[in-house]
């Protein structure tokens, strides 16, 4: 999978996350927050690393560190990737975990919760304050709720995360952009 192929889904997947947004009836608070990152998945390592040979050329890994015994680059494009109403600059592109099947493509992005507290009560706090009308229980019953706080060596700050998968799109919230959490000074 190419950049330019992978570039050539994005509409249809930001057409995907809205749809999903629109579901849960959060797309007018979502509008206001940023999306720090996306996040491609690649069934392949030999595709990551071309992959990874191309997205050097359009942009700088800021981040490249072992989690659970694979790579996890994050990338930092020079020219921002349009997502319908929202931009980013940074892409998430990790190495294929062992025994897992992965479709190529766009898998999730990540939302950030300004002015949430850095920890894990202060992002469920937040993000339910931004989105009074979800509840846990009715998100694990009908979509996939989880609060994850991933850990990478050379992480600066903690990274306490919700994600949620609605019609297999991703969206995560978290109190601070990937670029702080890995220490990038753009």
């Amino acid at each position: 999978m190419t950049w330019e192929a992978i570039q050539a889904t994005t509409d249809a997947f930001s057409e995907k996350l809205k749809l999903s947004l629109r579901e849960l009836g959060i797309q007018d608070e979502c509008s206001k927050l940023e999306i720090d990152h996306i996040c491609v998945r690649i069934a392949k390592e030999t595709d990551v690393d071309s992959l990874k040979n191309e997205l050097e050329n359009v942009g700088q890994i800021i981040s490249a560190v072992n989690v659970n015994g694979r790579e996890i680059m994050i990338i930092q494009l020079t020219d921002a990737l349009h997502l319908g109403a929202w931009r980013t600059n940074g892409v998430e592109l990790p190495y294929p975990k062992p025994n897992h099947k992965y479709e190529d493509g766009w898998e999730h992005v990540e939302f950030v919760l300004e002015g949430a507290e850095n920890t894990m009560g202060g992002v469920r706090k937040a993000f339910f304050e931004c989105f009074p009308d979800l509840n846990v229980e009715h998100l694990k019953s009908d979509y996939a709720y989880s609060e994850d706080e991933p850990h990478a060596d050379g992480d600066q700050i903690p990274n306490p995360t919700i994600g949620l998968k609605v019609n297999n799109v991703g969206i995560k919230f978290h109190a601070n952009p990937i670029q702080k959490v890995v220490g990038f000074e753009s």
